[in-house]
């Protein structure tokens, strides 16, 4: 994580490029701390119930706008985690398509309307 923030922040910004808002820099590096307990646990997890996980297509809305950094940091902690990717971004720019490790849904059932077709 140290590395990729040193990255970001080492990078040239744009002259035209908006306001860092600190409130939501400091949200998503908290974010970002907190995944790495969680990787861990999803790393065993995946060790020990790897064969009986399905991966499913999600929606997750973006909450980082307005800076690479923002946008880096968050896409960091959705990577972070072995059981998420971040694929892509929706049409529009409003959520990323991610790629999530779980347990089979049962016959019939689908995540709370943020599976993706």
């Amino acid at each position: 994580m140290a590395i990729g923030l040193a990255v970001a922040l080492a990078l040239p910004q744009a002259r035209h490029s908006r306001h860092l808002p600190l409130r939501q820099l400091f949200r998503l590096l908290l974010a970002c701390l907190v995944a790495i307990p969680v990787a861990y646990a999803e790393a065993v997890r995946l060790l020990l119930r790897g064969p009986r996980l399905e991966g499913r297509q999600e929606a997750s809305p973006v909450t980082a706008r307005g800076s690479a950094l923002l946008t880096f940091l968050e896409v960091f902690r959705i990577t972070l985690t072995p059981l998420t990717i971040a694929l892509g971004v929706e049409r529009g720019g409003r959520a990323y398509r991610i790629h999530r490790m779980g347990r089979p849904l049962p016959p019939g059932e689908g995540a709370s309307g943020t599976e993706l077709p």
